[in-house]
């Protein structure tokens, strides 16, 4: 790309040294790139932005008004300039054409009669060709310092501070959690995720994506996106910047976002083959019989803190852009998917978690609380409370996908941990079979339907068919609601207030009720089968019954 000159730096040129800005003096800020001469009339179909035009105005000598057209269309096509030296073919500029210069900024410039076109286009070349030279020069420096710095094993602060360095302003490199990981943007926790948000508000999904300015806490900050291929890995965020940045600062900030994502890179590659080894780790620890001392050696290793109480969450993914999320197994959106996920989990559980990923799913070891005997009644109310934060962070990093979470209850030793993971897999599925997927479930919660979720649900239909099947059928042929009588009285076990909440009068329930027996038998007054009838009707809510 060619570097270009303001034209006020060109006009003080030695062959431009006698020249006149006759109108547009509010142009002179106009980037120089080339320099052309006006021969024929029709020039406009051969000019170029931020170009410098000069003319004799030979071809205008006939029609020298038509100036006043020429002007503003060389202003449309972005020049830079128009240099005219009229003495030998008008005999003045139109006054016309100088106040339409003025009206849009666009430079004119009166060349003495000695001018020569010749000098004034190797001067402008010249200059032109070395502010090339001298940025080619600077870039490379930039290139070569952040080079360097990959590959000396510097990682993120290194490219922050020297970024910091040539653009002279304050940086901070995000990963793609939102984190602040380095440079002296971190200081409040909310900046993390303003800095998550504005990542992505400004993302356009390019490869290649221009620094794009925007605010955190009312501050003007530059947001340029750290890519791989088409997966952001995170964003550096220069401060006080309320626009574009000059082009050699620009160059520079591109040049470290293409580092830092080659740092972030090998960064995820060397975590992925520790978090695999964790996660088979972790796998084990929740699955299956572990030696206490090996566990206490790994969590040595793995700085795993398990001296607090725990609990294990699961998160699903049920759907991903409306289709079941095991059909995309193998593929790379599955992958990506599970990846996001994880990183909502951690952002949403916090730094103490332990998380890990398996095939549909993400766990996590949540911290429940302090171990002292107060705590316990409070456990069940932050758990939920965290998974109900996981489940809005998931639906903000997955849109499109439906998460179901279910959280074991929490134990003081580790060693019990598989039996929290068991429960945490009983609650995601009881809430997946009670109220649909995307429930946020804790086995705390769960009632009667800890036992019933492990029934097959065809003898649960069975079931349901079999103590309640002619009130159903009854219901059905006449439109009837006798099953939601016999559920209130039986939830009420007293006539009068099931009058009321049915909305009906005393007699009517009565007469119901003595209908329901005639239907089912005499079993309002016998208490097991009551509990059947009372099952049956629970069940007949649930959506695999129906």
């Amino acid at each position: 790309m060619v570097v270009g000159v303001p034209l006020r730096e060109v006009l003080a040129l030695p062959p431009l040294r006698h020249a006149r800005v006759v109108a547009g003096t509010g142009g002179l800020g106009r980037t120089v790139r080339h320099v052309n001469v006006m021969e024929v009339p029709d020039i406009l179909g051969w000019v170029q932005p931020e170009e410098l035009l000069l003319t004799t105005a030979y071809p205008l000598r006939d029609d020298p008004l038509a100036l006043v057209r020429l002007v503003p269309a060389l202003a449309e096509r972005g020049l830079a300039g128009l240099a005219i030296k009229p003495a030998r073919y008008i005999p003045s500029i139109p006054a016309e054409a100088l106040a339409a210069a003025d009206a849009v900024g666009f430079p004119v410039i009166e060349l003495p009669p000695p001018a020569s076109f010749n000098e004034i286009i190797s001067a402008v070349l010249t200059v032109i060709l070395n502010v090339q030279a001298l940025r080619l020069q600077r870039s490379a420096e930039v290139h070569q310092r952040f080079t360097a710095i990959a590959l000396g094993g510097g990682g993120l602060r290194e490219i922050a501070d020297a970024l910091a360095e040539l653009i002279g302003r304050p940086v901070g490199i995000a990963d793609a959690s939102g984190i602040i990981q380095a440079g002296p943007l971190g200081g409040s926790p909310g900046r993390g995720r303003a800095v998550l948000e504005l990542a992505s508000a400004t993302d356009d999904g390019r490869p290649e994506s221009l620094a794009t300015p925007a605010e955190i806490d009312g501050e003007p900050v530059l947001v340029q996106a750290i890519r791989a291929g088409p997966e952001r890995f995170g964003s550096i965020v220069v401060a006080g910047v309320a626009g574009p940045l000059d082009e050699e600062a620009a160059d520079a900030l591109a040049y470290a976002a293409t580092v830092a994502a080659l740092r972030l890179v090998q960064a995820r590659v060397v975590a992925e083959a520790d978090r695999r080894f964790q996660a088979i780790c972790l796998e084990e620890l929740v699955t299956a019989p572990v030696d206490r001392a090996v566990l206490l050696e790994r969590a040595t290793a793995f700085k795993w803190d398990l001296a607090l109480p725990r609990a294990v969450l699961l998160a699903r993914i049920e759907e991903l852009g409306g289709r079941p999320f095991a059909t995309l197994a193998g593929r790379a959106d599955e992958s990506r998917a599970r990846h996001r996920l994880a990183d909502a989990v951690r952002a949403a559980a916090g730094r103490s978690a332990i998380v890990w990923e398996r095939s549909a799913e993400v766990a996590a070891l949540l911290v429940a609380g302090p171990r002292d005997i107060g705590s316990w009644e409070a456990r069940p109310v932050r758990l939920l409370e965290a998974g109900r934060r996981v489940a809005a962070e998931a639906r903000r990093a997955l849109p499109d996908a439906v998460v179901s979470i279910g959280i074991g209850r929490a134990v003081d030793d580790p060693i019990g941990l598989a039996g929290s993971f068991g429960e945490a897999g009983r609650a995601l599925e009881v809430g997946r079979w009670s109220g649909g997927p995307g429930q946020v479930t804790t086995f705390d919660s769960l009632g009667l339907d800890r036992l019933l979720a492990g029934i097959a649900p065809d003898k649960l239909r069975g079931f349901v068919d079999s103590t309640l099947g002619p009130l159903l059928e009854r219901d059905r042929r006449h439109r009837t609601d006798l099953c939601t009588t016999l559920e209130v009285y039986l939830a009420t076990r007293n006539g009068a207030l099931a009058a009321r909440q049915l909305y009906v009068h005393y007699n009517t329930l009565k007469n119901r009720l003595a209908f329901i027996a005639e239907l089912l038998g005499p079993v309002l007054d016998d208490p097991e089968r009551s509990l059947a009838l009372a099952v049956a009707l629970h069940l007949r809510r649930l959506t695999p019954v129906g």
